[in-house]
């Protein structure tokens, strides 16, 4: 199967998991019986309000929310975009829709000074490095604590390859690092983001780190 087609598979199993929808027995809220995808987080992440009976999700709709999970603007600049950068959005998708550990809900929006989206699958290069200040000690360990309570990362133990540089390591030997609320617009506490093990000089965050099976890797 290629990227393109697998990405409109999963556009597909969205809307079959969209057409589950019925109302609550209160019937006071709409709910859904998914498969695939959390609906219920990702309407809640990207703010689509499904509490009107009218409400319609077509499959063009599902495109274009796929496509922003991954990180595009929208489904045509998926369909465009280069086979490395479509591998990369293939291995982030099929790792989070699978993460035991993972954030059912994909994306938390923290953004950086330019606009950009701290937990954004990002299909650049730029670096936020300036903004942000490395923790250690009891505030790295904080961090990654932090992490674990929100149902993210992965066991300590773990080896866990990085999207962005390619290095395998211990999921417990990553680096946190802080966005500074004045970067964040001042309205929220300094924000807590884990990065690869070899930040400053790799950029990835929390959903650039894969598991991996170390004995199957180098095949």
């Amino acid at each position: 199967m290629t990227n393109i087609e697998y990405f409109k598979l999963q556009a597909k199993n969205l809307l079959k998991d969209y057409k589950t929808r019925h109302l609550s027995d209160d019937g006071d809220i709409y709910e859904y019986d998914t498969k695939y995808f959390d609906i219920v987080g990702l309407f809640l992440d990207y703010d689509i309000m499904d509490d009107d009976p009218k409400f319609e999700f077509t499959l063009g709709n599902a495109q274009h929310l796929i496509a922003q999970i991954v990180g595009f603007n929208k489904w045509a600049e998926l369909i465009k975009a280069p086979e490395s950068e479509l591998s990369e959005a293939r291995k982030f998708l099929e790792n989070h829709k699978s993460n035991e550990y993972g954030s059912t809900g994909f994306i938390g929006h923290n953004f950086t000074p330019d606009g950009r989206d701290v937990f954004e699958f990002s299909h650049n290069n730029e670096s936020d490095v300036p903004y942000h200040e490395e923790l250690t000690d009891k505030d790295r360990q904080a961090g990654i604590d932090e992490c674990y309570k929100n149902n993210m990362g992965f066991p300590a133990d773990t080896i866990v390859k990085c999207l962005h540089c390619g290095q395998l390591f211990k999921f417990g030997d990553v680096k946190v690092r802080r966005l500074k609320a004045e970067f964040n617009g001042g309205k929220e506490d300094d924000f807590k983001e884990i990065v690869c093990k070899h930040y400053p000089e790799c950029d990835g965050n929390l959903l650039d780190l894969i598991p991996v099976d170390t004995e199957t890797e180098g095949e």
